[in-house]
């Protein structure tokens, strides 16, 4: 962590963040696919940290590195965490507009609570069940994305459509179980998000066998006997009503998993603010 900064800054606003690494770097801790231009000077051009123009920076790439987060003083205590997968993380969303559906609640829910947070703690290819050395599942990087994060009072769990061909619906259940339990000891609200539709999904995967246990885990999610605090119906707000195996043909962004900046902005939408735990601001 850094040296505190004293720097004010709005409700919603973009914040750029110039980094410096002196001698030479031999690895790179990176967020990819962040939907995010980012601009790189070439290798040993020196320190240009404080330049006010961007002329030394001629590389650009779409993955955060380094830099995991920043922590701010914001005028009402509280932030809802968005743990999730490539959707949350906004993959085929328009990458340098901000469509990634915490993006977009955020914007609703500063509406009514101006420097409420919303932390997007979403990763591509994560599952609830299992993970990698680099992608570590949602029970193991819970305590660091979510409960150890300053100010998180509520979690949003929108996960499992990764662990659907390889774990059983009740493998699934007793892992959003276990984060929901978790969460609750820490003190926070735990709002559980219905798995969306993926069939004739680009890269396969798909099967009757898993859309039965997609159909057992949302019927889960949409009535958990207390487990979850409330739930966002995200199936319903991006289905193909024709065909509810299907996304909808509006909010897909064409590999039939993952949506569009329409189908970001129907997530958002379908979140009842007062299910977030702010009280009556948002109702």
């Amino acid at each position: 962590m850094s040296d505190p900064v004293g720097l004010a800054v709005p409700a919603l606003a973009d914040l750029v963040v110039s980094l410096h690494l002196p001698g030479q770097v031999t690895h790179i801790t990176d967020h990819w696919w962040a939907q995010q231009t980012v601009y790189w000077t070439d290798y040993g051009a020196g320190d240009h940290a404080a330049d006010t123009s961007g002329d030394a920076y001629t590389w650009t790439t779409t993955s955060w590195p380094f830099l995991s987060g920043v922590d701010v003083t914001a005028p009402r205590t509280g932030a809802v965490v968005a743990l999730g997968d490539s959707i949350t993380d906004g993959s085929f969303s328009t990458a340098d507009t901000n469509q990634r559906w915490p993006d977009l609640l955020s914007a609703r829910l500063n509406a009514c609570l101006p420097g409420a947070g919303v932390l997007n703690a979403g990763i591509t290819s994560n599952r609830i069940t299992a993970g990698t050395a680099t992608n570590p599942s949602a029970l193991d990087r819970l305590e660091r994305d979510v409960l150890s994060q300053p100010g998180a009072r509520t979690l949003i769990l929108f996960e499992g459509i990764n662990d659907l061909g390889g774990a059983s619906a009740e493998q699934i259940i007793a892992g959003m179980t276990e984060i929901a339990d978790r969460a609750h000891r820490r003190g926070m609200r735990v709002v559980g998000a219905t798995i969306t539709p993926y069939k004739d999904f680009t890269w396969g995967g798909w099967s009757e066998e898993t859309e039965a246990r997609r159909q057992q885990v949302n019927a889960f999610v949409r009535d958990s006997g207390g487990i979850f605090d409330d739930y966002a119906d995200f199936d319903r707000a991006v289905r193909d009503t024709a065909d509810p195996r299907r996304l909808g043909a509006a909010y897909d962004s064409g590999d039939h998993l993952h949506p569009n900046d329409a189908g970001m902005k129907a997530f958002a939408d379908s979140i009842d603010l007062t299910a977030l735990g702010f009280g009556r601001a948002c109702s």
